[in-house]
């Protein structure tokens, strides 16, 4: 496993911010799921309707709310539903924002990105 050090080195390089904890398994989490970039601030236009059951976007639950998503595949998944705005594309979330970090268990919850019925 990779030390505290080498990890706070590879999410400088991929400028993604060091966790407050400052855990290892913290920075790990971010290396394993954040996309270097800037994140988003973003505010549902309608609440999801049940066609978005099962998809990530239900954990935003108020359209008055802000809310900051890092860059990451939920990110872009919840972008895709078409049900929110992009406000902003900063590094670090606003003091008023909601921060969705990604679960950890997301790729089992919503999928690791694959499509099984895409066409072959």
């Amino acid at each position: 496993m990779a030390t505290k050090a080498q990890l706070t080195s590879q999410l400088k390089k991929l400028n993604i911010p060091i966790p407050i904890s400052a855990k290892a398994e913290d920075m790990q989490h971010r290396l394993s799921n954040w996309k270097s970039g800037d994140g988003y601030h973003v505010r549902l236009l309608r609440n999801p309707r049940s066609k978005h059951e099962g998809h990530p976007v239900t954990m935003l639950k108020d359209r008055d709310t802000l809310y900051w998503m890092p860059s990451s595949k939920m990110a872009e998944h919840i972008i895709s539903s078409h049900i929110v705005l992009v406000l902003d594309r900063t590094n670090e979330p606003s003091n008023d924002a909601i921060v969705l970090d990604v679960p950890s268990d997301y790729d089992s919850r919503w999928g690791n990105g694959s499509n099984n019925s895409a066409n072959s």
